[in-house]
């Protein structure tokens, strides 16, 4: 397998050490805001504020589009010579926009027709900052992680930030499932947000290594040597028809969030709490497995596993297709079809975040080390364009589908929208993501060890 081109660090520097340590425990802070960005919360207010279809593709849209930011920011982040206090900067604020959703009630308290339209501005906002940063932060740690545990120390970091948010989700279903009203949304937005700001207030405590910039040729003459390896567009081009599925049915990183979310509350009637254990199912598969996709990517290589957990991860998400109605006596009266969601989510949370890591090791594996940060925005710019146009194909289908009267079974949920979601999200994953990442399972790695 070749190794990928990481860091030159040596793997026993303290320093190294030290910084990777911060970054995790920064991480299990931040995945606290993870499961209120990326989990139940925020489509379930916009469920309660009785959105439609497509202002909740928008909302998700926005986010995806957002990406588009990068590539600019990518390009003058490189002349940085240091990254991490924008970042800082950039990314603190970020968070902090997340009060934005809890100080509605109290700024506009007259206008409630008017705050889907807020929460979408400021939320868009808040993902602009993020996308002109991320880049910054992807390039910082390729540059930090030594190669020869990059697949390990992301699989078990992953595991720290799963465990974190399967404890989030519970206490925050609880939150929301013995609050009154809106207050309990309030509760887990500041809560959210303050936790998201306590993670990039450590994080700057991670060691920078020094930032290696390219030199010697503008802009797009850059952007065109980068899109022309073969093997980054590929990767490129297969994450982001992956992105654009699995945003469909609202499976982004893993956990369940907006369509799936709303779909629970309305087909199956569930809970807050009921909800709350789908999302923890999800976050529980990465506790258990994303350690062990970590290792077998350092041992058989990012590319390979990528198209296994490509074929195997949208294959749970197809009970969706048949979650059932009826209330189990035995176990509280929890919906039939929660626990069947809930068990595909344990495994669909492992193969997509697992398909995550694969995304970190092989953007690091095709870039190179003076291009890095510029190659990062470009794909993860790319990628977001893609998943934007999936988001908003899910809000028209949302809206045009609805329910139907339709049943396999009297006791299965009728025919939806969802439905059709989940068969669209296999298809562009079966036919379109998998042949390309094939092709990049089988190309040459760019870039050599110590690049």
């Amino acid at each position: 397998m070749t190794e990928l081109p990481v860091s030159d660090a040596s793997d026993s520097d303290p320093v190294i050490g030290r910084a990777l340590r911060i970054n995790v425990a920064a991480g299990f802070l931040g995945s606290i805001w993870i499961a209120v960005a990326n989990g139940m919360a925020l489509p379930l207010f916009m469920e309660a504020l009785h959105v439609s279809g497509f202002e909740l593709g928008m909302l998700t849209a926005a986010r995806q589009l957002s990406t588009l930011a990068q590539v600019p920011a990518a390009y003058l982040g490189e002349g940085l010579v240091r990254r991490k206090p924008v970042w800082g900067l950039l990314c603190g604020t970020h968070r902090f926009l997340w009060l934005g959703p809890a100080l509605l009630p109290w700024l506009f308290a007259g206008s409630a027709d008017q705050w889907p339209l807020w929460i979408i501005a400021c939320l868009g906002l808040s993902e602009l900052l993020a996308n002109c940063s991320v880049s910054l932060w992807f390039s910082w740690m390729a540059d930090l992680v030594p190669a020869s545990r990059a697949g390990r120390f992301w699989g078990g970091r992953q595991r720290y930030l799963s465990v974190a948010i399967l404890i989030a989700a519970l206490v925050f279903g609880v939150v929301l499932q013995k609050s009154a009203g809106l207050a309990g949304f309030q509760i887990v937005f500041v809560v959210g947000a303050l936790f998201g700001v306590a993670d990039i207030v450590l994080h700057l405590a991670v060691h920078e290594p020094p930032h290696r910039n390219r030199e010697g040729c503008g802009g797009l003459v850059r952007l065109r040597q980068i899109w022309g390896n073969k093997r980054f567009r590929r990767l490129t081009w297969a994450m982001g028809l992956w992105t654009a599925a699995v945003t469909m049915p609202g499976y982004v990183s893993g956990l369940p969030s907006f369509f799936s979310v709303v779909y629970l509350k309305e087909a199956l009637g569930a809970s807050y709490g009921e909800a709350s254990l789908v999302f923890a199912a999800a976050a529980l598969g990465g506790v258990l497995w994303t350690p062990a996709i970590g290792a077998w990517v350092d041992r058989r290589g990012a590319s390979r596993v990528l198209v296994w957990l490509m074929i195997m991860g949208p294959l749970a998400s197809l009970s969706w297709l048949c979650l059932g109605t009826q209330r189990v006596p035995g176990l509280g009266g929890v919906s039939a079809g929660v626990l069947v969601a809930g068990a595909a989510s344990l495994w669909m949370g492992a193969a997509y975040a697992g398909v995550t890591l694969c995304q970190m090791r092989l953007t690091q594996e095709c870039t190179e080390p003076g291009s890095r940060t510029l190659a990062m925005g470009m794909h993860l710019a790319a990628v977001g364009v893609l998943g934007a146009a999936g988001a908003l194909l899910a809000g028209a289908i949302k809206d045009h589908v609805g329910v139907t009267g339709f049943q396999l079974r009297p006791d299965w949920a009728p025919f939806s929208y969802f439905q059709v979601l989940i068969l669209v999200q296999v298809s562009l994953v079966w036919l379109g993501a998998i042949p390309l990442a094939c092709r990049l399972a089988a190309g040459p790695a760019q870039v050599k060890k110590g690049e």
